[in-house]
This record gives structure tokens, C-alpha cells and sequence, in this order.
């Protein structure tokens, strides 16, 4: 087992693919015929009140998961070469949004030849928020985040594939002006973390420890981040080295996300 701590390692598919296959009858539930040359396991599984979700993994790791709903697409991708996350949110009609960040380009959204470089602009970062597809997705992000609250149903092998849309409707939340978004969903997650995951297979149990250990410690140091950034004095500074604290949180959760997907070969997805 790869220990998630400080700097994410990359690890083989073909050894995740050996120590965690899925039950034949259980693989032949879930599993999604994929013709891509470059995936090595596509899977789709039900999350209650979020939808299906598909995802795909890459001979290199590379992670693609995918929430398809009436109104929006909406598709996370992590890359564990560059470490770059690209978030894409689509609509009939509509040009993408599409969000990349964690690599080392840095921070940029854009909506065709509109294009936003770093965080010195909310304004402009709130503007290729507008759209039908967005305000979709982020309306049906927070209805799953207050059945978290009020229902707090039982943890789940697929959590963590779950939290990653919750984290991202937090991170749109946090670009389009609300400070307390990604906040929010962290201490449902960090609430969650405290729970044992009884419902995890046994298989996946060490993937799920350490997913769990990794996301305590970005934790960490999102908070270390946070203090750096409120002890600038201008109030315009200190706004935008938040919001680059947020991102680089959901950049890690992501690698985080990753490297669970690798360990479980998606088998989590049920």
C-alpha cells in the first residue's frame, strides 16, 4: 500500500488492478464497456441523491469521473503526471465551463476564446460562471449537501467519488464570492471522517485509511494557508490568497480522489 501523505505517489494500475478486482458477478454489474485504447477500467455506480456516476482510469492513472443529469455534464479529470485537475461543466446550447488548476499553469476558467488567468479577478471569474449548466449543477451539488446535513446517511465505499462533487459545488460556490463554501462542505466531509466506514468492502479498507489520512492532512494545510492569507494587509490580497487556499485544497482532494480510484481500480463505484 502507497502511503498518501505529503507528496502523492503515483502508482502502477496493474498492481491495483491485481489486489483489488472486483468479485466476477459484482464486475459484471458495474463494469462499463469502454473502447478508448487508453483506459484500463471504466465503471458506473449510484450514489443516492447525487445520480450515477461514471468514471474511467488510465493505463496512467489518469482518473476521469463523470455526473450526467437532464440539465448539465458535469466532468472532473486528474492527471497524476502533471497533477493538473480540469473540471468541466457542460449544457445543451451552451459553451463549457471549464476549470483547470493544480498543474503548472496555475488557476484558469474559460468558456471558448474567454479565458481568466489566476485569481487577481473574481469579477471576471464570476462572469463565466453565468449559464444555465452551472446554476444546474450547483443547485443539484447543494441539495446532496443538505441531505449530508440533515440526514447524515451512513458513510459509503464510494464516499470519497462522492465527496469530490460535493468539494467542486463548493469550489464554484467559493469563485462566484461565498468565502465559506469550501469551509462548509470540509467539516461535512472531516464529520464524515470520523465515522467507520462499515459499509467498505474488506478489499478496500486500506485505500479507504489512507484516502482518509491524506485528505486530514490537506486539511492541515489548507489551514496553515488560510492563516498566511489573513495576515495580509490588504483586504484585496488576502481575498484572493483565500480563494487560491480553496483551490489548492480541491486540487489536492482531487489527488486524493486519484490515488484512491488507482488503489480500488473504481471498484468502490457500486
Amino acid at each position: 500500500m502507497v502511503a498518501m501523505t505529503g507528496k502523492l505517489m503515483i502508482v502502477a494500475i496493474g498492481a491495483a488492478l491485481v489486489s483489488v478486482v472486483p468479485s466476477p458477478a459484482d464486475a459484471q454489474a458495474r463494469r462499463v464497456v469502454s473502447t478508448r485504447q487508453d483506459v484500463a477500467v471504466a465503471r458506473a455506480g449510484e450514489v443516492p441523491a447525487l445520480g450515477t456516476v461514471s468514471a474511467t482510469l488510465g493505463w496512467d492513472q489518469r482518473m476521469e469521473v463523470s455526473l450526467r443529469e437532464s440539465e448539465f455534464v458535469m466532468t472532473r479529470t486528474y492527471t497524476p503526471a502533471t497533477r493538473e485537475v480540469e473540471l468541466t461543466i457542460s449544457g445543451e446550447g451552451e459553451l463549457p465551463l471549464v476549470l483547470r488548476f493544480g498543474g503548472a499553469d496555475g488557476f484558469s476558467a474559460s468558456r471558448g476564446t474567454r479565458v481568466v488567468k489566476g485569481t487577481s479577478t473574481p469579477g471576471a471569474i464570476r462572469a463565466l460562471l453565468a449559464g444555465r449548466a452551472v446554476a444546474a449543477a450547483r443547485r443539484h451539488i447543494g441539495n446532496y449537501e443538505r441531505r449530508l446535513i440533515s440526514r447524515a446517511p451512513a458513510t459509503r465505499p464510494d464516499d470519497p467519488h462522492a465527496y469530490g462533487f460535493l468539494l467542486t459545488g463548493a469550489l464554484l460556490a467559493s469563485l462566484d464570492g461565498d468565502p465559506t463554501a469550501v469551509g462548509r462542505a470540509r467539516d461535512i466531509i472531516k464529520g464524515r471522517l470520523t465515522q467507520r466506514m462499515k459499509a467498505a468492502r474488506a478489499e478496500f479498507r486500506n485505500c479507504v485509511t489512507e484516502y482518509e489520512r491524506y485528505l486530514l492532512q490537506i486539511d492541515t494545510d489548507r489551514t496553515q494557508c488560510l492563516d498566511a492569507a489573513n495576515g495580509r494587509d490588504s483586504w484585496y490580497g488576502r481575498a484572493a490568497d483565500r480563494l487560491g487556499c480553496e483551490i489548492e485544497f480541491m486540487a489536492g482532494a482531487m489527488a486524493g480522489e486519484g490515488q484512491f480510484a488507482g488503489c480500488t481500480a473504481l471498484g468502490a463505484l457500486i
